[in-house]
């Protein structure tokens, strides 16, 4: 089994990330409305509430202007008689705080005068629990001071309303701004998709994808149009690699081969020992040149892509039974013993030739490195929508820190070159795990190494199946 994938909570992706910010943001404009709205309102509550209340004063100024002291007690008698009906409190009170008129007991301790309208909880003469008022006090040059308020009621339940009615549109603009945020990030989430999805078409060799655009010239259709430039530019770079490529291993491979058919002539014409020796070790570079032309324009035909065209169903137990059979001879004679695990009958769409070429690449280095362990296991299995094939060895293995060098291009990790091998086994079960839509990883067996190679089961598109065959 692969090992598994650490994946963030939703919360700390991109996407949970730009939701939260854009909920907080519309929250962040909707609250200071809210509370504009609500001082708004309740200020002109007060204004409305004090005019009347700015009317009597202004009538009791003129009675104080008329006749005094004497005339304005007299109108706060007759007003503190009516108090009841338009719930008014009035209090004329002495220089010395002695009660003069009203209905007020007593001069509200810490209650200054004079000051304008200010809410101050009062309690009447006819008792019960102190009521809030608005109030407003005046003082005479003769030390006496008035008191008028107009009870609250009203506006407290006005503003209560009003509370009521701010919560709740709060309460129904997170929900809203939520909604809107989901519906936002799932629109960037389906662009940047698309355009993940040409990324992974053409990482899989389907160079002749592009993202489609609009000619809006927003950032979206810009990024499109980046992409596809950049897209083309690979494309022509890619297949001028790879004209190159076959054109090189085309001259190089005629020659070589002509060379090699000579001194195969040669060798068997050549009755001396040691000139047989000398064309014996010629005929065996000319071979290995020849093993590394063919390695290398597979792998760079692997690369882009070329051999999907001739994708293919095949039963990949039987042809990895077949592996370990014509493998077997070889491996006893280096004193190792191989043994071939996989379900009875395992269904694949791939390129046959090259699925095995790949295994076969991974059981050679098996042999290779890993004889001195005595045991190479050959395992396969479907898990998640891949399948896994395993080449594990119990010798001394890989370090971590320099796997990634064995799947070079000719990596190889003796530097003084003596094991015979060109360096492009491992590269090349990459490349072609890599036209099935996986990987090569390699993993510690403990010991040994175990090379899995990782397909993807499921068959390709049908616009990865345009690109071109070989």
């Amino acid at each position: 089994m692969s090992p598994a994938r650490r994946r963030l909570p939703a919360w700390r992706s991109t996407s949970g990330r730009f939701l939260a910010l854009h909920l907080v943001l519309n929250l962040a404009c909707i609250l200071p409305i809210l509370l504009y709205v609500y001082f708004q309102v309740d200020r002109i509550i007060i204004a409305d509430f004090t005019r009347p209340l700015e009317f009597r004063q202004s009538n009791l100024e003129k009675q104080y202007a008329r006749g005094g002291i004497a005339q304005l007690r007299h109108e706060v008698e007759s007003r503190a008689a009516r108090a009841h009906r338009d719930r008014t409190a009035i209090l004329l009170v002495d220089p010395e705080s002695r009660k003069l008129a009203g209905n007020i007991a007593r001069w509200p301790a810490g209650l200054a005068a004079p000051i304008d309208w200010t809410p101050f909880a009062l309690t009447r003469d006819s008792g019960g629990a102190p009521d809030k008022f608005l109030v407003k006090t005046v003082r005479y040059p003769s030390g006496h001071r008035l008191l008028l308020g107009g009870l609250l009621d009203n506006r407290a339940r006005m503003e209560g309303a009003l509370l009521l009615a701010l919560f709740a549109a709060f309460a129904l603009a997170v929900p809203v701004g939520l909604l809107g945020s989901v519906a936002i990030v799932r629109e960037m989430n389906r662009m940047v998709a698309a355009i993940a999805g040409i990324g992974q078409q053409v990482g899989a060799g389907d160079l002749a994808r592009r993202a489609d655009t609009d000619g809006s010239g927003d950032p979206v259709d810009r990024l499109k149009t980046s992409l596809n430039a950049m897209l083309d530019r690979i494309e022509t770079l890619v297949e001028e690699h790879r004209t190159l490529t076959d054109a090189l291993a085309h001259d190089l491979r005629s020659p070589l081969t002509r060379i090699h058919i000579q001194v195969s002539e040669a060798l068997a014409e050549s009755p001396a020992p040691e000139s047989r020796a000398r064309f014996d070790a010629i005929a065996l570079e000319v071979g290995i040149v020849l093993h590394m032309l063919e390695s290398a324009l597979e792998i760079s035909r692997a690369e882009a892509g070329v051999g999907r065209g001739t994708f293919e169903r095949f039963d990949l137990a039987a042809v990895l039974g077949d592996l370990g059979e014509i493998y077997q001879p070889l491996a006893r004679t280096n004193g190792v013993e191989i043994t071939v695990a996989c379900p009875p009958r395992l269904e694949f769409h791939g390129n046959r030739a090259l699925v095995a070429r790949a295994v076969a690449n991974l059981i050679d280095n098996a042999l290779k490195y890993g004889a001195a362990g005595g045991a190479i296991a050959l395992e396969a299995e479907a898990v998640d929508g891949e399948v896994h094939i395993c080449v594990a060895d119990r010798a001394g293995g890989i370090p971590a820190a320099r796997r990634t060098e064995a799947i070079r291009k000719f990596g190889r990790l003796d530097r003084a070159r003596n094991t015979p091998g060109t360096g492009l086994g491992l590269s090349l079960a990459s490349a072609v795990a890599s036209l099935h839509g996986g990987r090569l990883a390699l993993e510690d067996n403990r010991p040994g190494l175990r090379a899995r190679l990782i397909l993807s089961l499921l068959p390709p598109s049908s616009s990865h199946q345009q690109g071109a065959t070989e």
